[in-house]
């Protein structure tokens, strides 16, 4: 014990230690622990002795190891936990982080990662869910294993000792000061919900990259594989209209009707021009004529709402917005000659005329000789001696055609018509 005290007033008084003396404190320290562990019932006098010089080894700890790697030493000569003394270097760490003024407010950040990290968790599962659900194949599988990944090491470093451990040895590699580890830690947990943001961010981009695939595959009469694109674009994002438009597209020619008017309605709600066409379309077939009127009603409030910054617009969207007016118009004349209301008929039906005529329009038009076919039955109705009359039936006749020759399908509704102009022009 005596020796013990001379060896830290030695410690006290020095400025610096040698590495042999800072052993030999650590080594008799180790002596009077078996020492003392040995005997029966060590004296009052003796354990109150030992706490004061523990004391002032700890008072001088930094002193102490400032040139003696303690971690190395255990390293090299394993020791029990219970020996504090083999561990000064951490009681030293510790201790210079509770007392540096940026560790006042470590617990705040502790919490703030806390709220940050149970978000990423969150978020992860949710994007999780979509990709599998979604059936998103190797980009997807990609795409969230990467995040997946890191949350799983940021987990194991926030739960178990030795992921802290392993952190905090990070850290101090890059040399990141300790007062500075908690802001770091909640740095790396703002990063990851950077990342796992700029995912979700861009799910609609993402969906439209599987929206195009399926146009791709469509466009080479691969509908199985297509609907299987359309069905993951939604998926990812439900609000991608044009990916349910095209599979309602899709539904139609496969003659499932049920799921096409599903997807056509749910486009229309929110806003797609092109649903409304469709879907009223079908309310005609059906003779609901009112109901597809009603629709194509808000297409043309939708239609004057675009044409009001017609000029602003690209030369796509502009050729998108012709067809798009012609086929609103032509539905529209459509239904009110079915409801005999041949003036209403007459000026919705001449305005699609007017669009179908032009040659910049006509071939981009699904079925351009539909509003003449329907014109000259108006005129059937209102005026047979009108000379319009059989040139608006050969115009049928002509575009239907013209639309067979490269073997293009037809509808059921064309294919009368095409067979009534026929009949009509032989008189």
């Amino acid at each position: 014990m005596i020796y013990y005290q001379k060896l830290l007033e030695k410690l006290n008084t020095s400025k610096t230690l040698s590495k042999e003396d800072t052993l030999d404190i650590l080594l008799t320290r180790d002596a009077l622990n078996k020492t003392l562990s040995n005997k029966v019932k060590p004296s009052i006098y003796e354990i109150l002795k030992l706490e004061e010089l523990d004391g002032q080894l700890k008072q001088n700890a930094e002193k102490l190891i400032q040139d003696f790697d303690l971690a190395e030493y255990r390293k090299n000569f394993p020791k029990s936990p219970d020996t504090w003394w083999w561990y000064l270097d951490i009681y030293v760490q510790e201790k210079a982080r509770e007392s540096h003024p940026w560790n006042r407010f470590d617990w705040l950040i502790r919490v703030i990662r806390l709220i940050v990290w149970t978000g990423n968790l969150a978020v992860l599962g949710t994007l999780v869910s979509l990709f599998l659900s979604s059936g998103s194949g190797l980009g997807g599988a990609v795409t969230i294993a990467i995040p997946s990944i890191l949350s799983l090491l940021q987990a194991q470093s926030e739960l178990t000792e030795t992921g802290k451990k392993g952190f905090d040895k990070v850290l101090e590699k890059v040399k990141i000061p300790q007062h500075f580890h908690e802001e770091a830690k909640l740095g790396s947990s703002l990063l990851m919900t950077g990342l796992l943001l700029g995912i979700w961010l861009n799910l609609p981009s993402i969906s439209n990259g599987y929206k195009l695939a399926g146009q791709k595959l469509q466009d080479q009469e691969k509908l199985a594989s297509a609907e299987e694109k359309y069905l993951q674009a939604i998926k990812l994002d439900a609000d991608n209209l044009d990916a349910r438009y095209k599979l309602a597209i899709i539904y139609e020619e496969l003659q499932d009707f049920d799921n096409a008017k599903k997807q056509y309605i749910i486009a229309a709600k929110g806003g797609f021009l092109d649903a409304y066409n469709n879907l009223a379309y079908w309310y005609i077939r059906e003779n609901k004529n009112q109901e597809g009127i009603d629709l194509l009603n808000q297409g043309v409030q939708l239609l004057e709402e675009k044409e009001q910054n017609f000029e602003q617009l690209t030369d796509v969207e502009k050729l998108n917005f012709q067809t798009q007016k012609y086929g609103i118009y032509k539905n529209l004349g459509w239904a009110r000659f079915n409801q005999e209301r041949y003036d209403d008929a007459n000026f919705h039906l001449r305005a699609a005329m007017n669009i179908a005529k032009n040659p910049k329009y006509q071939k981009y038009i699904r079925n351009p000789g539909a509003a003449f076919c329907i014109y000259s039955q108006v005129l059937l109705k209102t005026d047979k001696s009108s000379s319009e009359v059989k040139e608006n039936w050969l115009q049928c006749y002509k575009l239907i055609k013209s639309r067979l020759a490269p073997g293009e399908d037809i509808n059921s509704e064309e294919y009368e018509w095409l067979y009534e102009a026929e009949q009509q022009l032989k008189k």
